[in-house]
């Protein structure tokens, strides 16, 4: 075989494997659904997550004093735009645990989202929301609060 013929041969090899590995790299970045990973969906984020909320303050309806709070807890998320929550928080001074019975959550394209929960045995019988970044490949969430508490947290995928 003369060197042109082995050079050629070399060369299709290359390019062969280079196109094999960008067909595998499309093939993960791809969901069930044919979205692409910077085409986030609801199926993104789901999974459970750990979070700490840091300190700030809940803004009760009513125009009452602010009050400190600060909490811990684990959200799931479905898949499918439902939710979980369960939390440990700290109300001036005093710590309650608070469980959802309802949570919806939607996540954007471009890797935002929203999401709000309900809380009957809460101080704040409305729905509380949330918006939300999805960081980190999908295994932190940045979250902040967008009525009635100031506060942002870091949930981690567990």
């Amino acid at each position: 075989m003369n060197k042109r013929m082995i050079g050629t041969v070399v060369g299709g090899l290359a390019v062969a494997a280079a196109l094999a590995t960008a067909r595998i790299s499309l093939a993960r970045n791809n969901d069930a659904d044919g979205d692409r990973a910077e085409g986030f969906s609801n199926r993104s984020i789901e999974g459970d997550y750990g979070f700490v909320a840091t300190p700030g303050l809940l803004l009760a309806p009513g125009g009452a004093k602010p009050l400190p709070m600060a909490g811990i807890g684990r959200i799931h998320f479905d898949g499918q735009g439902g939710c979980k929550v369960t939390s440990v928080t700290n109300i001036d001074g005093q710590a309650s645990s608070f469980h959802s019975s309802s949570c919806r959550y939607t996540v954007h394209p471009d890797g935002t989202g929203t999401s709000e929960a309900v809380f009957p045995d809460s101080p704040i019988a409305e729905p509380l929301p949330v918006a939300f970044v999805i960081t980190e490949r999908g295994r932190e969430l940045m979250v902040t609060n967008t009525r009635f508490i100031v506060s942002a947290f870091v949930a981690h995928r567990q």
